[in-house]
């Protein structure tokens, strides 16, 4: 991928990400070290995660990535 390559990329993903919430069961053994890169609400056993992507699978695949290096 070359230098033009990349900018179209990040300018395609600057204009076309959205907001998804993620919902999902708490995982056992869950806890977090640093910062939490996403805003995060956990509630009678669920966590929601407000995730920042072009479309929603991609979303789904941040969380979960972010939600295994937690254990």
């Amino acid at each position: 991928m070359n230098s033009v390559d990349m900018a179209n990329n990040l300018i395609f993903r600057a204009k076309n990400l959205h907001e998804f919430t993620v919902i999902t069961t708490v995982p056992d053994g869950l806890a977090f070290h640093g910062v939490v890169p996403f805003d995060i609400k956990i509630e009678d056993g669920q966590i929601s995660a407000k995730v920042w992507a072009v479309d929603f699978n991609e979303a789904v695949h941040r969380f979960d990535e972010f939600l295994e290096s937690c254990k």
